[in-house]
């Protein structure tokens, strides 16, 4: 859980160019909820173009925006060292705006007229081989607020079936943790959002063995997102 809870207002931010992100904190936030005893943090979330527009994973929110809110970051600055000790945070009150439950995206709205900078792309813009960066917040379901970035390169593209609908993702060649989902994914030659962070690639299984308490199963080195694309039409149509 995170202590205390004060309203606070966003500023418009920029993605500066060449792969520098410094200032992407003001653009990466975590989802919370408040609780009775603080802020529950969920996931990743990450600022639109469009004024007060988020971007997350729909399983991240679970479709449910009582008392959700967009948590900032505490530092003027990603190369800043993170306090982890500091509990205390800044909050803002957010609303689900629209949501696709076959590519598990949630576009979160905040009462704030702040915009990024950020272009939305997809999928079709890139292919295997393509390095990217990855930001999000490893490990958030344990309490833990700390701004990450990995880089990594994409594996391969698919095509992937819910509810008899067929939709585009990238396959990244890394280990994810729960608190990253929703987290953008951004092409590196190109500065542009292509996906969005869904969670690690875990194989069903019936039973198998556990060592020290932890599948085996789920020490996978790939990670699955959803092409950017998706984002554009939630966004303008709800």
């Amino acid at each position: 859980m995170i202590d205390g809870i004060v309203f606070f207002v966003f500023s418009t931010v920029y993605l500066t160019g060449a792969c520098s992100f410094q200032h992407i904190n003001k653009i990466v936030f975590p989802v919370g909820r408040i609780t009775q005893n603080g802020i529950n943090l969920l996931g990743t979330a990450f600022m639109l173009g469009a004024p007060g527009y988020f971007a997350t994973a729909s399983h991240v929110t679970n479709n449910d925006d009582k008392n959700l809110v967009i948590i900032l970051n505490k530092t003027e600055s990603f190369y800043n060292y993170q306090d982890t000790t500091n509990k205390k945070v800044n909050s803002i009150p957010a609303k689900i705006h629209a949501t696709d439950p076959f590519c598990d995206l949630s576009i979160i709205k905040v009462e704030n007229g702040a915009t990024s900078n950020v272009n939305i792309s997809g999928a079709d813009e890139c292919v295997p081989g393509d390095s990217v960066a990855i930001f999000g917040f490893p490990h958030a379901d344990q309490g833990r607020m700390v701004l990450t970035e990995q880089r990594t390169q994409i594996g391969a593209k698919v095509m992937i079936e819910s509810g008899g609908i067929k939709t585009k993702h990238i396959i990244l060649n890394v280990q994810s943790r729960p608190g990253q989902s929703g987290g953008p994914i951004i092409k590196l030659s190109s500065m542009e959002v292509v996906g969005i962070l869904i969670g690690s690639y875990a194989p069903s299984s019936n039973g198998g063995i556990s060592i020290g308490g932890i599948d085996p199963q789920t020490l996978h080195q790939t990670t699955h997102a959803v092409s950017a694309e998706y984002l554009k039409e939630m966004i303008y149509n709800g």
